[in-house]
């Protein structure tokens, strides 16, 4: 009786055994079909020293930014590096994390940070705004500036003949600039350009405030332009350009914005803005990682790709008709590849003989 308790107690025993084993095999197979979960695509930035909260071209990129985060589902982490030393630190940091599938550095001041650490890390993908540097793991994106601006240019340039018409005197336009960067002294070059193809014998001055995050010392200079005849200032220099807008509004001169759409900042004195939609571009980047058709090397666009453009969105200065009727028939010359702006002085001086505007 005993003997037989026990064999069933046994039998039972190895029943249930068998059933625990074989559950837990059905769970492992189960597990190993499964497929294994991606991880959600991580960026890095780091940022200029303006930081964010520019108005323009650092808050541009974080809306990218923002825009990648919604619709693909990326992580993003960033820094604001003040100094200039700090930018090789803050890309070494993000790139021995080896968490980062794509490390973006933003303005041309990194390009040399970005060439060490991407030799330090050559398996780290970077892209470089506003810099051309060919290398293996760095794509560097770069903009037309020289079309960017030249439109702003010809306003100015048809507004300039305009008030010599009216009043016997001709208005003076001006560039001011955050830094002297390449980018932005072809920016400069451009906005000349398109003055003097319209106005060939009127005269642009430019200056450079070395400072990105100066809105007095921009708006300094800008009062002194003001004050030698300068009627129409296009600025390129990050947050100090907003001295500039500060500035127009005391001389009851004009400015022009850039980058982001800055006609608002003061609707009566900001005729129009040369945008650059550095959020699309930055989205851009991050989906081509996405989908794995990143690719390394040197990207131009411009306004044939329709990464800059124009606007007059927001502004409250009267302009006739015809000044933009005439600013859209030569963009279209431009985008047809009938109008090539220069980028140095040296191209300038002989562009202005060889190039006028004809109605």
């Amino acid at each position: 009786m005993i003997k037989n308790l026990n064999r069933i107690l046994m039998g039972a025993l190895i029943l249930v055994i068998t059933i625990i084993f074989v559950a837990s095999l059905g769970v492992n197979m189960n597990n190993s079909l499964k497929p294994k979960e991606e991880k959600n695509l991580k960026i890095a930035v780091v940022f200029t020293g303006s930081g964010l909260g520019d108005k323009s071209f650092n808050d541009l990129i974080y809306d990218g930014l923002l825009k990648a985060q919604k619709e693909l589902g990326v992580e993003f982490d960033y820094s604001e590096p003040i100094y200039p030393e700090e930018y090789e630190k803050s890309l070494i940091e993000f790139a021995e994390t080896e968490e980062y599938q794509l490390i973006i550095a933003v303005g041309p001041e990194q390009e040399g940070d970005v060439k060490a650490v991407s030799k330090r890390y050559p398996n780290q993908k970077f892209t470089l705004i506003d810099s051309k540097v060919d290398a293996k793991n760095i794509s560097s994106i770069y903009t037309r500036w020289e079309e960017q601006a030249f439109l702003n240019g010809v306003i100015s340039g048809i507004l300039s003949k305009e008030d010599y018409e009216k009043t016997g005197y001709m208005s003076k336009a001006g560039v001011i600039l955050g830094m002297e960067v390449p980018h932005l002294r072809e920016g400069a070059i451009g906005f000349e350009a398109g003055f003097k193809y319209i106005n060939p014998d009127g005269e642009v001055i430019t200056a450079v405030v070395n400072d990105f995050k100066n809105p007095l010392k921009a708006r300094e200079t800008a009062l002194l332009m003001y004050s030698k005849g300068v009627k129409y200032i296009q600025h390129l220099a990050g947050a100090s350009g907003l001295g500039v807008f500060s500035a127009a509004k005391e001389s009851g001169g004009y400015a022009f914005g850039v980058d982001e759409n800055q006609n608002y900042f003061d609707p009566s004195v900001i005729i129009s803005t040369a945008t650059r939609y550095m959020n699309q571009i930055i989205f851009n980047e991050i989906k081509y990682m996405n989908d794995n058709t990143w690719n390394d090397g040197v990207h131009l666009s411009g306004l044939k790709e329709g990464i800059i453009d124009i606007t007059r969105e927001g502004s409250e200065v009267e302009l006739d008709p015809i000044v933009m009727k005439t600013v859209n028939k030569i963009k279209s010359k431009i985008v047809n590849d009938e109008l090539t702006i220069p980028k140095s002085k040296e191209e300038l001086e002989t562009w202005v003989k060889l190039n006028k505007y004809e109605e």
